[in-house]
């Protein structure tokens, strides 16, 4: 884990940048497999970061900066209401007013998660950076 905690910039800088290629060749090559990939590689880029940026916040080693307790709640946010998604899309619900009123909040729900999302990429992103340069400030002040 300690590997992967120092290079997870690193590795956060490669997933986004292998993800924007893929959006460039699936416009140029225009094939239906493509959405796949880019519905799979965005899935593990926000699988990677959300369990990236736990750890973090677990650890007391990071700091729990206002943009890393935002980032935590709201990505929560969107996996729970995922999950719950996924859970309601496998039980039936019966033709009522309330199976309608909840089929319509979460049809908000995945508009909210659609804006939230690139977001939040951007944002891990962010803070993975910052915690980059702390950790060469706190070893340049071990040195000096």
């Amino acid at each position: 884990m300690k590997t992967l905690l120092k290079y997870d910039l690193r590795i956060q800088q490669t997933l986004i940048l292998l993800f924007i290629a893929s959006v460039l060749t699936a416009l140029l090559l225009k094939q239906e497999y493509m959405m796949t990939v880019l519905i799979i590689e965005f899935f593990l880029i926000a699988f990677f970061q959300y369990v990236l940026n736990t750890v973090k916040f677990c650890n007391v080693r990071y700091t729990k900066t206002a943009s890393r307790k935002i980032y935590i709640f709201t990505s929560t946010y969107i996996v729970i209401g995922f999950l719950i998604w996924i859970l309601m899309c496998m039980v039936s619900l019966p033709p009522l007013d309330t199976g309608e009123a909840i089929r319509s909040i979460f049809e908000y729900m995945v508009i909210s998660w659609t804006m939230l999302s690139p977001v939040l990429i951007l944002q891990s992103l962010s803070i993975s950076f910052s915690d980059h340069e702390d950790t060469k400030n706190r070893i340049l002040k071990k040195c000096l």
